[in-house]
Formats: C-alpha cells, structure tokens, sequence
C-alpha cells in the first residue's frame, strides 16, 4: 500500500531493515509489530518521529514508514518533535487511508476553505499538463513566470501559494514531478518513458531524485501493491 501526495509519501512495509541513512524529509514510523529504530546513540522503540537530515536505521517487521516535506504545513507540525518515541491515537492498519494516518499522529489536516482563484488557475495548469501525460519543463514553471502572468510580486506569489496550499512552491512542482511519474509507471511506461513524461532528463535523473527524495527508487517503492491519493 503507497500514498503520495504533494508533502507526503507513505507505504506500508513488511520486514524492513534499512542500514545506516538520511534524507531531507521528517520520518514518522508506525509499526503495527516490532519496529527499532536507532538514531545516533539513541533507540527508539515504537513509534516514533525521526527529524530531516538525521542518519538512522530502522527495522520493522510491518507497518508505516511515512515521510514528511518539512516545509509543508504537516512539517512544521512536526519540526518541535526532533527524533523521540510518539504516542499515537489508534493503531494503524496495514490498509488506513491517508487521512486515518494523519489523524492517527496528530497531525492537523490542511483547511479546506476554497483557494484563491489565482491559486485554483495555477493548480489548473499543472492538473491539465499531468493528466495530458506531457509534463512541462520545470523552465515553464518559475517562480517569476507564474508571479509575472498572475500580475504578483514572486514573493507575494511565493508567500499565497504555501499559504493556499500548504507547501512551498518549488518543492510541490517536484513532488508533483515525482507523482507523474510514478503514475507512469503504474500504466505500463518503464522507467525511461515515465522519466521523459514527468519532464526527468533520463531514468537515472528520475531514480537519482526519487531516491534522495524518499531513500528508495521509483521501482523499490513499487514493488508493493500501490494506491496513489
């Protein structure tokens, strides 16, 4: 079971033992059996949250590995936590939802008001250029560009899309990136044609980027039966 969404990536594991890593995303694990994971000199047993940038190794027999954008509205929840055993409000299940998860560590769920219609345009564009399974060059998508057509300051831009959205906006394009291609994968295209579809120079860009995004490559997370939400 995968989710992946802009801000979080979460797949439930069987017999992990990752050695000695690290990666710009907080981690939460929410082991449904055994589960250690040791940070430094310190273990942690449970569930636990693990800060970005932090080496670490995990073992778990089954569960949750999630991973969290730390400059996502859901990071900066996380970022008083550090590395440290949580307490959780129900036991995970191997087939939770996302938003179970998210309930299930506290974590307060983004508003739901309407967005901005300058905002709404943007998110429109990118939605159009997925779904058409032509992603744009990243060129396309500048700061400066969008600010520019939305007749904003790129800091007012910058300051109303992570205000709307609940992620910085460089960082959402790459997520958003990332997704496409993984959907690429799921409808059949190897790893070279989702690599050009989600705008990637070439396969070993794409692994490159998902692996220093999520410690694994596309078809390590794959492996698994996999929902996108």
């Amino acid at each position: 079971m995968l989710h992946l969404t802009p801000g979080i990536f979460a797949s439930f594991v069987k017999d992990l033992n990752a050695a000695c890593h690290s990666h710009h995303l907080i981690q939460i694990n929410l082991p449904l059996s055994d589960c250690i994971a040791q940070v430094g000199d310190k273990t942690l047993f449970g569930p636990s949250v693990i800060a970005g940038g932090v080496e670490h190794s995990l073992k778990m027999t089954s569960g949750w590995v999630i991973l969290v954008e730390p400059k996502s509205l859901y990071g900066k929840q996380l970022q008083s936590n550090g590395c440290a055993a949580i307490k959780i409000s129900t036991a995970p299940k191997s087939n939770a939802k996302l938003a179970e998860l998210i309930r299930t560590v506290g974590l307060t769920e983004l508003p739901t008001t309407a967005l901005d219609p300058r905002i709404g345009s943007v998110l429109t564009q990118l939605d159009t250029c997925f779904n058409a399974q032509t992603c744009l060059k990243p060129n396309h998508f500048s700061a400066n560009t969008i600010a520019e057509s939305l007749y904003l300051s790129p800091s007012r831009f910058l300051h109303l899309f992570t205000e709307q959205v609940g992620i910085a906006w460089r960082p959402y394009v790459l997520w958003r990136r990332l997704i496409c291609s993984v959907v690429a994968i799921q409808q059949g295209n190897n790893l070279t044609q989702a690599a050009m579809l989600a705008g990637f120079a070439d396969s070993a860009h794409l692994s490159r980027t998902f692996k220093r995004q999520f410690g694994i490559t596309p078809t390590e997370a794959l492996k698994t039966q996999s929902t996108i939400n």
